[in-house]
C-alpha cells in the first residue's frame, strides 16, 4: 500500500507552526498556553470543526455532543481537531428570516478557514440555510472538507397520528381556525409535533439540502438521513473525523468534489426526491461559489428526465425521513437512478460515486419506489415562464392536489 501521509512541511498549518521565525515561535508558545503538548499537534493535520450548535436552535442543539465524536475520529486518524463556534441559523426562531443571514455565515466560514492554521475542515449544520452557507464559504477557501448533517428529528406523534413537523403544523393551525379542534388539542400538539433534536423530518428544505450535500459527495455515505438521536449519527460523525484526515493526506480539496457533474447530480437528486423549491436558490448560489454555472434552465431540463421515487411528505403522501433512512437512505435511492448520474466523479469517501453506491439496496419499495412505479413520472419541480415571470418562476407541483394545477 502506498503511504499517502503528507510530510509535515507540506501541511498548510506548517506556515504557522513550523518555521524558525518569531511568528512560529509565538504560535507555538500560545498553543502551549492552550495546554497542548508539541507532540499533540506539530506535524499533524490540523482540522477545523465549524459548529453551528446553539441552545436556541433545536435543529442543532445536539451538535455540541456530535463535535466530540468528530474529534474522536480526527484523533483516531492522527489529526489534531480544533472546534470553532460559528453563527447558528435557527429557522424556527430567527426573524425576520435566516435567509438574510445565510451569506453572513458563508463569509464567516470563509474567513475563519482562510485566516487560521488549519489543513482541513468539518462543517456541522443542517437547518435550512446552514448547509448552503457552510459549503459556500468552504468552497471559496478550497481546503479538504467534509460536511456533517445534523440529521432529521424523530417523527411527530399525536393520539393515533404520525405528524410531520412542518406540514402538519399548518394543517392543524387551519383546523383550529376552522373550529374543528380547540385549545386542548393544540396544547397536545405542541408536545407531539417535534419530539427530538434534529431538523424537519419531512422532505422540506433541510432534508432536501442535506441530501443534496450527500449527492454532491461531501458527506460520508448515507449521512444525510440518519436520525439526529440515533447512535448511528455519532458513528457517522466519528467517521467524518477520520475521513477529513485522510482527505488532507490525499490533498483532495473541495474543488475536486464540487464539480459541474456533482451539481447536476445534486439537482437530479433533489428532483427525484420531490425536494424543496428552496434548493433552486441555494444550489445555484453554491455552484456559483464553486465556479460552476447552474441555472433555472438546468433544473427544467433535468426535471423532464428524472422520476420522483421518494414517497416522503410533502411530495409523497405517506412517509417521513426515518422511514426513508431505514428503506435504504440516499445510497439506496441513488442505486435506482444510476443511469441518470455521473458515476465516475470523486467524493470525499471514494474515488468515484460508483464505488460509493456499490452494493446499496432498497428495503421498502413503497418508501423508495422502483422506476416502474414512481410517485410522479417527472421531477417534482417545474420552471414556469410567462408575462408574470419573464425570468422564470418555480413551482413544486407534486405537492399540490391535481385539481389545483389547472386554472
Amino acid at each position: 500500500m502506498v503511504d499517502m501521509t503528507r510530510r509535515p512541511e507540506d501541511l498548510r498549518s506548517h506556515q504557522w507552526y513550523g518555521t524558525d521565525g518569531l511568528r512560529s515561535f509565538s504560535h507555538r508558545a500560545r498553543t502551549r498556553q492552550l495546554g497542548y503538548l508539541p507532540e499533540e499537534h506539530l506535524g499533524k493535520p490540523v482540522i477545523a470543526i465549524l459548529n453551528t450548535w446553539s441552545d436556541i436552535n433545536p435543529c442543532h442543539v445536539h451538535l455540541r455532543d456530535r463535535a466530540q465524536a468528530v474529534k474522536r475520529g480526527v484523533w483516531q486518524a492522527g489529526g489534531f481537531p480544533l472546534e470553532f463556534p460559528v453563527s447558528t441559523l435557527s429557522e424556527t426562531f430567527q426573524k425576520p428570516t435566516p435567509m438574510l443571514y445565510r451569506n453572513m455565515l458563508a463569509m464567516e466560514t470563509e474567513e475563519l478557514l482562510r485566516s487560521y492554521p488549519v489543513d482541513g475542515a468539518v462543517l456541522m449544520g443542517g437547518c435550512d440555510k446552514s448547509t448552503p452557507a457552510l459549503l459556500m464559504g468552504a468552497a471559496s477557501v478550497d481546503l479538504p472538507t467534509v460536511f456533517v448533517p445534523a440529521g432529521p428529528m424523530l417523527p411527530g406523534h399525536w393520539r393515533n397520528e404520525v405528524l410531520g413537523s412542518g406540514t402538519d403544523m399548518w394543517k392543524y393551525w387551519d383546523d383550529k381556525r376552522a373550529g374543528l379542534i380547540g385549545d386542548c388539542e393544540m396544547h397536545e400538539l405542541e408536545s407531539g409535533l417535534a419530539r427530538s433534536p434534529g431538523h424537519c423530518m419531512t422532505m422540506g428544505t433541510a432534508s432536501t439540502l442535506t441530501a443534496a450535500a450527500e449527492a454532491l459527495g461531501v458527506t460520508v455515505p448515507g449521512a444525510s438521513s440518519i436520525p439526529a438521536v440515533d447512535s448511528g449519527h455519532d458513528r457517522m460523525a466519528a467517521k467524518a473525523g477520520m475521513t477529513i484526515v485522510d482527505l488532507v493526506h490525499r490533498d483532495r480539496k473541495l474543488s475536486a468534489v464540487l464539480t459541474a457533474e456533482a451539481f447536476e447530480d445534486a439537482v437530479t437528486t433533489v428532483l427525484g426526491l420531490g425536494g424543496s423549491t428552496n434548493a433552486v436558490i441555494h444550489l445555484i448560489a453554491m455552484a456559483g461559489r464553486a465556479g460552476v454555472r447552474l441555472t433555472l434552465d438546468d433544473f427544467d431540463r433535468i426535471a423532464r428526465t428524472v422520476p420522483v421515487l421518494a414517497n416522503v411528505r410533502p411530495g409523497g403522501r405517506t412517509y417521513l425521513m426515518e422511514d426513508f433512512h431505514f428503506a435504504g437512505g440516499l445510497p439506496g435511492f441513488l442505486s435506482r437512478i444510476p443511469d441518470l448520474l455521473h458515476l465516475d466523479r470523486p467524493t470525499v469517501s471514494h474515488d468515484t460515486m460508483r464505488e460509493q453506491i456499490a452494493g446499496a439496496q432498497v428495503h421498502n419499495d413503497d418508501v423508495i419506489r422502483p422506476r416502474d412505479n414512481p410517485v410522479a413520472r417527472e421531477g417534482g419541480v417545474a420552471v414556469l415562464r410567462g408575462n408574470l415571470c419573464p425570468d422564470g418562476a418555480v413551482i413544486k407541483h407534486i405537492s399540490a392536489e391535481p385539481h389545483l394545477l389547472k386554472h
